[in-house]
């Protein structure tokens, strides 16, 4: 029977993050609402806006079967330099484990 709407504006404003940089953020200030009466009895139609002239369910999509990743090239550089980044990560998370017992 009641409906409203709440009226609010957006605010940029300058403010600090946790480091302490100058960065902005938003804030929302609500104004004021609004409010309309409506009659439960009152049958009223829909206008044709509100009715879409697709077909229900999502349009073009396309199912793809399994998909394979590609074999790896252990000879290109980004296959190289991806293991030599795996053993560092591996060497430090060794030596964080030894100096912590």
């Amino acid at each position: 029977m009641l409906t409203w709407q709440n009226r609010i504006t957006r605010i940029r404003e300058r403010c600090a993050d946790l480091f302490g940089r100058e960065s902005w953020q938003w804030r929302v200030r609500r104004r004021s609402n609004a409010y309309a009466f409506r009659d439960p009895l009152q049958h009223t139609e829909k206008p044709a806006a509100y009715q879409s002239e697709n077909r229900l369910r999502t349009q073009n999509q396309v199912i793809l079967g399994s998909v394979h990743a590609p074999a790896r090239n252990s000879d290109s550089a980004l296959e190289q330099a991806l293991a030599r980044f795996g053993a560092a990560v591996a060497a430090k998370k060794g030596i964080e484990q030894s100096a912590g017992s």
